[in-house]
């Protein structure tokens, strides 16, 4: 007879880490749906007042990035555009270089710095370029659920400089778009454990 109370006992034990764990899972994937339908935030946009460059992040898989960056150069809002990166397609300087030329931005108003691997890096490796040249307000165009992190660093790269946020629209489809602000809450908080935002 105890082995039977011993054994419900135990059932009820079970029962409840059961429903705790299915709680604590179905918390768990609330929040994930919540931090994927949400980017980062980074406040306001700014609005696109002139700046002495701007500074274009890799990572810009269909060129939106420079096709906002270039836009600013047209309308006279930068002077320059820097662009970083060296890895492949949209995370090499050189391929966002030629989207620039192709929408219309001289060569001689583009600057490459093509070591950078991560946004860290994209920053940490721009900011020689920035200060040898003297600019002191820059517009920071990255995607929208990029933006947070990337100005995070950003301030901290380069404190001296006064940052202009200009979001380009995050690409692709909802599913994607979904995927990289999940994504980009993840390496926020990675960034945040080391102390790098």
């Amino acid at each position: 007879m105890r082995g039977g109370g011993a054994g419900r006992e135990g059932g009820v034990l079970r029962g409840r880490a059961g429903r705790l764990g299915l709680a604590a899972a179905a918390a768990a994937a609330a929040a994930a749906l919540v931090l994927g339908l949400v980017a980062p935030p980074y406040g306001a946009a700014s609005a696109p007042a002139p700046a002495d460059a701007a500074l274009v992040l890799s990572g810009d898989v269909d060129c939106l990035r420079a096709a906002k960056a270039a836009a600013l150069y047209r309308d006279g809002r930068v002077r320059f555009v820097l662009v970083t990166g060296a890895g492949v397609g949209g995370d090499s300087a050189a391929v966002l270089r030629q989207a620039l030329l192709r929408a219309g931005v001289p060569d001689a108003a583009i600057v490459v710095e093509t070591r950078s691997t991560t946004t860290r890096e994209n920053l940490a490796l721009a900011a020689p370029l920035v200060r040898g040249r003297g600019w002191r307000r820059l517009a920071l165009v990255t995607s929208a659920s990029h933006m947070g992190r990337a100005l995070a660093v950003a301030r901290r790269a380069l404190p001296e400089v006064e940052w202009l946020a200009v979001p380009a629209r995050d690409a692709g489809p909802a599913g994607r778009r979904f995927r990289q602000r999940l994504a980009e809450w993840g390496k926020l908080a990675g960034y945040w454990l080391r102390g790098w935002v």
